[in-house]
């Protein structure tokens, strides 16, 4: 195995969410004032418009390629959580859905996660992008690429990936590559791809 870069065995700062982009930054300027180490600062969930988006909510995290520029100056790298879960209200749901790019049910509704969202005042029943599907790779690496990488960011932490289900009934679950008692495991390996 390749050996680790030096800044992923350093301090990793996270807390359940950084709201906002201002709070993240003072968060590791505060850190660098006291002399304490930080090598990587993560930007956990709701960082994003809605679930599927794979973007930054620009009300929130107004300039990321600043907030990125200025922690490289202070030594400091940025991870994003990226989570499979699609939001049917997401502008990406409907493209998602129509190119069979998400895990669907053998029987019954396709509905795996009960979860809330920004910016939803209700518990939201969303899908899951299919990582077994090539396709369903590509579409999620060209967000990511598009909304995360040209900003700067390099590190992501693929969280909700086992992949997260309201109920775990495997044998109802179908992926692009099978039904998920004989594919279901290779789920995360998928998603890393």
């Amino acid at each position: 195995a390749p050996v680790m870069p030096k800044w992923a065995a350093g301090f990793w700062q996270c807390k359940l969410r950084y709201k906002t982009q201002d709070e993240l930054l003072a968060v590791a300027r505060e850190h660098k004032r006291r002399g304490l180490p930080m090598s990587i600062i993560v930007i956990d969930y709701f960082n994003w418009t809605k679930m599927g988006e794979w973007k930054f909510d620009p009300a929130c995290w107004p300039d990321p390629s600043a907030m990125v520029r200025e922690l490289d100056a202070l030594g400091i790298k940025v991870m994003v959580s990226v989570w499979p879960t699609v939001n049917p209200d997401s502008e990406n749901f409907a493209e998602l859905e129509r190119r069979n790019l998400l895990v669907r049910t053998e029987r019954g509704l396709n509905s795996f996660i009960k979860f809330t969202d920004s910016n939803a005042n209700q518990t939201v029943i969303s899908g899951l992008l299919d990582t077994t599907h090539p396709d369903a790779r590509k579409f999620l690496w060209n967000k990511v690429r598009e909304n995360y990488y040209r900003h700067g960011i390099k590190v992501w932490w693929l969280d909700a990936i086992e992949p997260e289900m309201v109920t775990y009934d495997h044998d109802n679950v179908r992926y692009f590559a099978a039904n998920g008692l004989e594919v279901g495991c290779i789920y995360p390996m998928m998603q890393q791809q």
